[in-house]
């Protein structure tokens, strides 16, 4: 089971593409731009559409790219008094917004498991290096050699492996409209057709069925789709454990 997985280069970046051009993210004029120039099957990119391509993440940067119709972080962690204000009020801030999505979720993490009394609590040897939530270091250094996990898919198929992929649709980095073209380049045979599932009496999102795969989708969630829809999260996971279908029906 596996949540808005980055799959295979070519049809991730064209969906990236597609997902930010369908969104509003960016313009047609640059859209038709980028499909002129860039050939994602490629596994160099030339310079130009190098360029292109890091103009859309630009753009993005004015708004969450995890979450795109969700407010954006304005904390700046770098400051002083924004440090302060958070540790005053941040009693305040978790029981404000307890049910419900906080877009600052990062920089709090970051504020706290930095703290002494935390690490020593967990007994966390920090070695003098401050914890991230995210290292580009770490990223940087992996050696990316392999172009599509595809074929690992057709092998799990093969195997009778139960397989479930799930997103939430307001993704604009690892979107639906990528994951949707790297399931149907496996060509698989529908089995249930493109429906809503329901939770809650509401939409909870879409799901179809293939043999050998099941493809879902979480209406209003972004990259993280248990942290920003946690109960729909549960409904997942209990239908993939239990065998039980997801409601197609209020």
């Amino acid at each position: 089971m596996v949540g808005n997985p980055v799959t295979d280069d070519n049809y991730d970046y064209t969906g990236i593409m597609d997902y930010a051009w369908s969104h509003s993210v960016i313009s047609d004029e640059f859209y038709h731009k980028i499909k002129q120039v860039c050939d994602f099957k490629e596994l160099n990119w030339s310079t130009e559409c190098n360029a292109l391509v890091n103009q859309v993440f630009d753009t993005y940067s004015e708004i969450d790219i995890y979450n795109i119709y969700d407010p954006k972080c304005l904390i700046n962690t770098t400051s002083s008094a924004t440090a302060n204000k958070i540790k005053f009020d941040g009693l305040k801030r978790v029981r404000i917004l307890a049910e419900g999505y906080d877009p600052c979720y990062s920089p709090y993490s970051e504020m706290y498991f930095n703290r002494p009394d935390v690490q020593t609590s967990i007994h966390a040897d920090s070695r003098g290096e401050k914890w991230v939530s995210c290292k580009d270091s770490i990223l940087n250094s992996y050696n990316f050699s392999v172009f599509s996990v595809l074929p690992v898919y057709e092998k799990l198929i093969k195997g009778k492996l139960k397989i479930w992929m799930y997103s939430g649709d307001m993704d604009g980095r690892v979107p639906i409209i990528s994951s949707r073209y790297c399931v149907e380049a496996l060509g698989l045979p529908v089995k249930s057709p493109w429906r809503s599932w329901f939770h809650n009496k509401q939409v909870g999102g879409r799901i179809v069925e293939y043999e050998g795969l099941t493809l879902v989708t979480v209406r209003g969630a972004g990259h993280l789709v248990p942290l920003n829809k946690p109960s729909e999260a549960l409904a997942l996971i209990h239908s993939f454990l239990s065998d039980e279908p997801l409601p197609n029906h209020r």
